[in-house]
C-alpha cells in the first residue's frame, strides 16, 4: 500500500491545482464583469494625453457595428476635449482591404476632426498595440482607451502593464448582461487571469 501513496498524493495535488485554477478563473470572471459597469459619457472621462480607440472589424471601407461605435465614442471625447490627440489602432491590412485604422482614420477625418489631431497603431493585437502607444508617449501617460464594456478590466491591466495611466471609456451600448456574452466573458476572464501572471500579451484570445 505505500506503493501507492506517492501516486494517490499526486492525485491529490492534481485534485486541488485543478480546483484552484477553477477558482481563481471564476474570480476573475467576477471582478471582469464588475470592472465592466462604467459610464459612458463623455463627460465623466479625465483629461488625458489622448483617446485611444481599440480596432474591430471594419466591412469593406466602413466600420462594423462595434467599430462604429467606439469611434462614436472617440468623437464624443475628442468634442469634449478629453484629449488633444486620437490614436486608432487596429489590426494589419488583408489583402484588397483598406484594414481597420484606415478605415477608422477615414471616419474621424469625415467627422471633423483633423489628421494632424489623429495618429495610427498597426499591431496584432490589442496588447501590442497599447505597448506601441506607450511607446510613444511620456513615461506613464493617462489615456483615455476605447473599447467595450466587457474588456475593460483586461485593457485596464495590459495598458497598466505597458506603462500607461489607463481609464476606459467604453463604447454606449456596449455593455450587456453577462449571460448574453459568455464566451467573451469566459475570454476575458482567463485572459485576465492568464496574463497577470505571464503577461497581457501573451492572451491574444482576450485582446478587445
Amino acid at each position: 500500500m505505500l506503493l501507492f501513496a506517492p501516486i494517490r498524493w499526486a492525485f491529490k495535488l492534481v485534485y486541488f491545482a485543478v480546483l484552484a485554477a477553477i477558482v481563481y478563473v471564476v474570480v476573475s470572471g467576477y471582478q471582469v464583469v464588475s470592472a465592466s459597469h462604467l459610464p459612458t459619457s463623455a463627460a465623466s472621462a479625465p483629461r488625458s494625453q489622448a483617446i485611444v480607440v481599440l480596432g474591430a472589424p471594419a466591412v469593406g471601407t466602413a466600420p462594423g457595428p462595434d467599430y462604429l461605435a467606439r469611434l462614436e465614442q472617440a468623437l464624443a471625447l475628442y468634442r469634449a476635449h478629453s484629449a488633444p490627440e486620437v490614436v486608432v489602432t487596429g489590426s494589419p491590412a488583408l489583402a484588397g482591404s483598406p484594414g481597420e485604422v484606415t478605415v477608422g482614420v477615414d471616419w474621424l477625418v469625415s467627422s471633423g476632426i483633423a489628421r494632424s489631431s489623429l495618429s495610427s497603431v498597426v499591431a496584432d493585437d490589442a496588447a501590442s498595440a497599447l505597448e506601441q502607444v506607450a511607446a510613444t508617449l511620456p513615461a506613464h501617460a493617462s489615456v483615455v482607451v476605447v473599447t467595450d464594456a466587457i474588456d475593460a478590466l483586461w485593457t485596464t491591466g495590459a495598458g497598466s502593464k505597458a506603462g500607461l495611466v489607463v481609464h476606459v471609456s467604453p463604447a454606449v451600448g456596449s455593455e450587456r448582461a453577462f449571460y448574453q456574452q459568455f464566451d467573451q466573458l469566459w475570454r476575458q476572464a482567463t485572459g485576465v487571469a492568464v496574463g497577470r501572471l505571464i503577461g497581457y500579451v501573451n492572451t491574444p484570445w482576450a485582446a478587445g
